[in-house]
């Protein structure tokens, strides 16, 4: 998929204010100062959904094979014409499912309306073009290694590059790109590993994706291997396991329908990396789990690129071979029907779907991402954060459909060629939760998908900028959810709030190239939001934060919302940051009061 990438810049000038309380005694300060930027910010742009031109996925109800495709053609003929129908063929995984290509792409509305009518199918849809949940990032190229004796003090593995690995261990160090962390703001695997809990080749994660380079050093030793076509059966040309799928050693390919599972563009690698890159054995770095069995599925491109066909017999398959987690950093389209039945296959046979909520900087629960947005027990949806538990500002959000947040902003993880890159995107985030699953898993073979995902939600840990943003409140926690601790929640009594006046806006426009902050201070306050009158800026790019005195992030808003209360933050001083980009300025935003507790 094509990103849209937006350069930030700068902006000077200083302006302050001082004003007293409205109500009460308190004293109020406001200021706004200036904060320099300069960095790159690739944001997805949400449209009408893209789909292959010309063809269709066609379901026939209690048919398949050649009788099905025949009822199909049959429609279609007599719908369209005798020579509409250019190719059909069955779905290698489900042969009920039907890929038709039209030899005119502007009559595929027309012939999904012709399918309708006809009651011996069940649905027809476009096939919907899906693409990888990445982002580029700009890095000031850091080097940041623990020594032997750092490592082996921490109870982490020998691998020499773990220090970049501020998702699994955020002790406050830089991120790739120069932005210091908050210790601690990590996903807790670290007290795992000190147990002895590492993973186990038993638990199998299907990596759906652009496929895993096979012979990297850091992944070699957890590549899944076919038990049924290993050894002298790997390339006989025979399907010894009689599944349906000749010499799939090592999962299979559904972009080229082969059994070539190798990745072509890096992102399928990069997510292997973060699930399990071989722990302790002093080269490169560790994934969640140091022993598993990640099964190559591939149908994205050398581009990041695939389709619903290819998304459908993926899952299909990942679900014949019995696989015990799915990990999918990727999304695209409409609602699919077809989907939904594969991954609702996939819950009948106990498999948990992990997926990236998506890039869009949008609210999932208003304009739903799929696979995300499927409304299925065993689809847990995720959110990419930073290495100071800000939500990423590219990440899709919302209370009832995105489940947690995890780690997604400049991870650094395995690369094809035998590399290793820093790359940021919920498809990020998605491999740290999959692989906290499989690492359960591994400790507790006999934990079923409903139970993973319950943990998983209700043991993050609270995160106040989180509130209402995933339906855990927080960050996934490894250690949490193995000892199933539902961490305190805190939460002040909202009785408590007071209102207070205030007088703080941004010029009505904004500049572009805009990073200009507003402070409010209302001395003795043990807790302190703002209420935001109105904020309206160029959706995705222009964001209004608040934020604590030292810059950690509380909450953000971007495009169109009015009468929003910020979440919380426990002290009595906050600063409201305005950031925009090259182009496209709007109103800003306009607040008159916050709220308080003494």
């Amino acid at each position: 998929m094509g990103l849209i990438q937006k350069n930030r810049g700068q902006f000077s000038g200083f302006i302050s204010v001082s004003f007293a309380a409205a109500l009460g005694a308190a004293a109020f300060t406001v200021f706004s100062g200036t904060a320099s930027i300069s960095r790159a910010a690739s944001l997805s742009a949400r449209s009408v959904p893209a789909s292959v031109p010309g063809e269709l996925i066609v379901k026939v109800r209690n048919s398949s094979g050649d009788k099905a495709q025949t009822q199909v053609t049959t429609t279609l003929q007599e719908a369209l014409g005798g020579s509409q129908v250019q190719t059909i063929r069955s779905l290698k995984t489900d042969a009920s499912l039907q890929k038709v290509k039209l030899a005119d792409a502007s009559k595929v509305g027309a012939a999904i309306e012709a399918l309708k009518k006809n009651p011996s199918v069940a649905y027809a849809e476009p096939n919907y073009l899906m693409h990888s949940f990445d982002q580029s990032v700009e890095l000031q190229n850091l080097t940041s290694e623990m020594d032997a004796a750092e490592r082996h003090a921490n109870g982490l593995p020998n691998d020499p590059q773990m220090a970049k690995l501020w998702g699994m261990v955020n002790t406050g160090q830089a991120d790739d790109a120069g932005q210091v962390g908050n210790a601690g703001s990590d996903i807790s695997v670290a007290p795992l590993w000190r147990q002895g809990i590492t993973g186990s080749r038993n638990v199998v994660v299907a990596v759906i994706d652009t496929g895993i380079q096979w012979d990297h050093p850091d992944l070699v030793d957890n590549i899944y291997t076919n038990p049924g076509e290993a050894g002298e059966l790997s390339n006989n040309g025979i399907d010894d396991d009689k599944n349906g799928f000749i010499d799939d050693v090592h999962g299979w390919n559904f972009n080229a329908h082969t059994r070539d599972s190798n990745d072509d563009y890096k992102h399928g690698t990069h997510c292997a990396g973060t699930i399990g890159a071989k722990g302790n054995n002093g080269i490169g770095i560790s994934g969640v789990n140091w022993n598993v069995s990640m099964m190559p599925i591939k149908f994205l491109d050398g581009s990041g690129g695939g389709t619903l066909e290819g998304a459908i017999e993926s899952i299909n398959y990942a679900t014949m071979m019995k696989v015990n987690v799915m990990s999918n950093s990727w999304g695209g389209g409409g609602f699919s029907q077809a989907m939904q039945d594969a991954v609702a296959n996939a819950e009948r046979a106990g498999i948990l779907f992990v997926a990236a909520a998506g890039n869009d900087s949008s609210d999932n629960d208003t304009t739903p991402t799929y696979p995300a947005s499927i409304p299925l027990p065993n689809v847990l949806a995720v959110a990419a954060l930073d290495n100071r538990d800000g939500i990423a500002n590219f990440s899709n959000y919302g209370t009832n459909t995105v489940h947690v947040a995890a780690p997604g902003v400049k991870i650094y993880s395995t690369s094809k060629e035998g590399a290793y890159e820093t790359l940021s995107g919920t498809s990020m985030a998605t491999p740290h939760v999959a692989g906290i699953s499989a690492l359960l898993l591994s400790a507790n073979p006999t934990l079923g998908y409903a139970e993973l995902k319950s943990r998983l939600i209700r043991t993050s840990q609270p995160v106040p900028s989180l509130k209402r943003k995933v339906q855990g409140h927080g960050r996934v926690s490894a250690s949490n959810a193995f000892n199933n601790i539902v961490p305190p929640s805190n939460e002040p009594d909202e009785k408590l709030w007071v209102d207070q006046a205030v007088s703080i806006e941004s010029p009505h426009p904004y500049e572009n190239n805009m990073n200009k902050i507003y402070g409010v201070s209302v001395p003795g306050a043990k807790y302190l939001r703002v209420v935001f009158d109105e904020v309206n800026t160029e959706s995705g790019y222009d964001v209004v934060s608040v934020e604590s005195p030292t810059g950690a992030p509380i909450d953000s808003f971007t495009g169109r919302v009015s009468n929003k209360t910020s979440e919380y933050y426990q002290g009595d001083s906050v600063v409201i940051r305005l950031k925009s980009d090259v182009s496209n300025s709007g109103y800003g935003f306009r607040v008159s009061k916050v709220q308080v507790i003494k």
